[in-house]
């Protein structure tokens, strides 16, 4: 997979039915950022992703108001306490949740209590070590195979997975691109097929863990591998990661409790199939129009 910047390189743009008739067009996601944290940055992605109230109804502007700001202040104290790796901006209002796989409350303990302490243990963990200012994908690969640094590694590791599995979802779901269908349908037979394959993945996982959508760059077709604990496709170059689905038992207790099967069955009405184009085609190395979505 290749860096830009610090970041994965791609752009995405995807549309998605919403209730009604009309078509909502999504703005192209950012990038996943793998260095450090830059507070004007940030800042200025934050306000570009902030909600909007709708103006029509003055009752409802009132209290989407209200929530917008009290969400931008929170958020603002959040973005100036950050170390060095940081909790990312979430590509959609989070306090809503994604539905209809997480209510609000899920997606609240999930990203700002579970995501936040492996990033808070990485950064107190490399800090005034030879590992300090590494970017993620750099730190995960020096330390995969050190039994010493293994904390490093589960905390880099889930933050990462964590980072890529916000990317992956998006309310309400998306279409999947023409290019990719093809291609899934000529591996799986039918997208249904491919669904099924992910989902006994996710189901015949151990434990908690990761099932991840990757291209094989060597095999040069798709994979399903799972990921027990803090496994994570970065630490194999011939894996371009797609999507994934995390399964450890955080991302659903509240909404589910241990009804996994549930929560992996609503995985698809949220996927972001257009991530998952974006990173396959970069991957192969091919030219990824973010606006030829149709």
């Amino acid at each position: 997979m290749r860096r830009v910047g610090g970041s994965i390189s791609a752009l995405c743009c995807s549309t998605q039915q919403s209730r009604g008739n009309s078509l909502v067009v999504l703005k192209p996601k950012k990038d996943i950022n793998l260095g450090g944290f830059d507070f004007e940055r940030e800042m200025q992605e934050f306000r570009e992703t902030s909600p909007r109230a709708d103006m029509n109804v003055v009752s409802d502007f009132r209290k989407a108001y209200w929530r917008a700001d009290e969400y931008m202040r929170r958020s603002e104290e959040h973005l100036k306490t950050q170390g060095f790796f940081y909790l990312p901006i979430i590509d959609f209002p989070f306090y809503k949740g994604c539905m209809p796989l997480m209510s609000g409350y899920q997606f609240r303990v999930h990203y700002d209590r579970h995501h936040r302490a492996y990033v808070d243990k990485l950064n107190a963990m490399v800090e005034g070590t030879k590992y300090a200012g590494m970017h993620l994908d750099e730190l995960i690969h020096a330390t995969k195979d050190d039994p010493a640094q293994q904390g490093i590694f589960n905390n880099a590791a889930q933050h990462y997975n964590h980072m890529f599995f916000w990317k992956s979802i998006e309310p309400h779901g998306t279409n999947m691109p023409p290019d990719l269908l093809a291609a899934v349908v000529a591996q799986y037979g039918s997208l249904d097929k491919f669904q099924a394959a992910f989902t006994d993945a996710a189901m015949k996982l151990f434990g908690s863990g990761w099932v991840y959508w990757v291209y094989d760059l060597k095999a040069q077709q798709f994979d399903l591998v799972s990921y027990s604990n803090a496994g994570c496709p970065l630490s194999d170059i011939n894996l371009v990661p797609l999507i994934t689905c995390d399964v450890w038992e955080h991302a659903y207790y509240i909404d589910y409790e241990n009804n996994r099967s549930k929560y992996v069955s609503r995985f698809f009405d949220v996927a972001d199939y257009h991530w998952a184009e974006r990173n396959w085609k970069r991957g192969r190395g091919e030219k990824y129009d973010e606006m030829n979505y149709r």
